[in-house]
């Protein structure tokens, strides 16, 4: 994907703050919370539900809406692909097919 494929918008979520979002016409309701949605976020999801026992899975998602939220609520400037990404595989390493061997001192 060229740089110049990539469309960059901003949403506009409380007053005078704005909301890094490539793509702000994809975005999904979960349990109230709208988030972004695109091919890499769908991606990640897809693979972090793959790898991960349900009780992890539901973690993770539910991270990322909470984090969604505080950003909002308080008016943060972030990346919101960027944040849905890091808090969905925040814990990837705790899945069996990842993790690997505890370096010994």
């Amino acid at each position: 994907m060229s740089i110049e494929t990539v469309s960059y918008k901003q949403e506009t979520v409380a007053p005078e703050k704005t909301f890094v979002n490539r793509d702000a016409s994809q975005t999904r309701l979960i349990a109230g919370v709208n988030v972004p949605e695109g091919t890499l976020i769908t991606a990640v999801i897809e693979h972090a539900q793959r790898l991960s026992e349900p009780y992890l899975f539901n973690h993770a998602m539910r991270s990322w809406l909470f984090a969604e939220a505080i950003g909002r609520i308080k008016g943060i400037d972030y990346d919101r692909e960027v944040v849905a990404i890091g808090t969905i595989l925040h814990d990837i390493g705790l899945t069996a097919s990842v993790s690997g061997p505890i370096a010994s001192k």
